[in-house]
């Protein structure tokens, strides 16, 4: 009859304390496998916003160049939001000021005068674009930015 040795018990904790050793290593991979998709997604929502920013911008141009100013000028503009996988992306786009020529200021307090020189800057606008991208009710990503544009 064989009798069973100290040794052989051994082998069993060994074999229990590397399956904790491999669990433990396998937490750790899937935790920083987590963050990284975690990491990509964000980057691409916020790719996205920027490229809405700038769709917004260009939308916000072509509603000034549209309208109407014998009723004033155009304070602020809201573009149409866009849905896309699930993110919702809206913007608010406040125009701060318009720069116009001494003798052609239409814009009442919206408008700054930037004198007669040779009338590259006339009709230029400041405009302040905030995106927000929203998965339901929690925001994702905030963008704000000012810019100096030419409509």
């Amino acid at each position: 009859m064989r009798s069973f040795s100290m040794k052989n018990a051994m082998g069993l904790w060994q074999a229990i304390m590397m399956i904790l050793l491999v669990t433990g290593m396998m937490l750790i991979v899937l935790k920083y496998a987590s963050i990284s998709a975690k990491h990509t997604r964000n980057s691409f929502v916020r790719e996205q916003a920027e490229l809405f920013l700038n769709s917004a911008v260009e939308q916000t141009l072509l509603a000034i160049s549209m309208h109407d100013r014998s009723s004033g000028c155009l304070s602020s503009f809201s573009p149409t939001d866009l849905t896309k996988k699930g993110i919702t992306y809206s913007a608010n786009i406040d125009i701060k000021r318009y720069y116009m020529q001494k003798d052609n200021n239409e814009c009442g307090s919206l408008g700054v005068e930037i004198g007669d020189g040779n009338g590259d800057s006339h009709g230029m606008v400041l405009l302040e674009v905030e995106v927000v991208a929203k998965e339901g009710s929690k925001i994702v990503s905030k963008i704000l930015r000012r810019t100096l544009q030419q409509p």
